[in-house]
């Protein structure tokens, strides 16, 4: 049961996403005479952790994180931090150190970051234990490469 309203529940959230113009790891229409649009999806599962864990693609791609686990969770660059962004980013903030961090996304919440600069951006996620969850906190990681 729990397994048929969590698929249900991730549907209704890609098919959100679709609705919106976002696509899993795909490219955006280009419009004649218009800016390439690129945006990708990273999907934060239970057990599998983040798919997919390497993600490629080129400067003002926007990537989705979808939070499909069971506790709220974080993401957490380190080496590389995201200090420019195009757009508005959701569920992100600037920092103390001037770079973005994220919020704590719920399950079944989003967060997205639009990267501008070329580079190599690691990153963790890391589950938030909560009063109500008796369970060690998961770390998975992730890398995006803007080439």
């Amino acid at each position: 049961m729990k397994k048929k309203c969590l698929s249900a529940l991730l549907l209704c959230s890609l098919g959100f996403l679709y609705a919106i113009g976002i696509a899993p790891a795909t490219e955006g229409e280009k419009e004649p005479g218009a800016a390439k649009i690129v945006n990708k999806i990273v999907i934060i599962n239970e057990y599998e952790e983040v798919s997919p864990i390497l993600l490629t693609s080129t400067p003002g791609t926007t990537v989705v994180w979808v939070n499909n686990s069971r506790s709220p969770v974080e993401i957490l660059f380190y080496d590389k931090q995201v200090t420019i962004s195009c757009g508005s980013p959701v569920n992100f903030f600037v920092g103390r150190g001037g770079a973005y961090e994220s919020n704590k996304i719920p399950f079944g919440g989003t967060a997205s970051l639009c990267f501008v600069e070329n580079g190599t951006f690691e990153y963790m996620i890391k589950s938030s234990r909560t009063f109500y969850m008796k369970r060690l906190e998961r770390e998975s990681k992730g890398k995006i490469v803007i080439e």
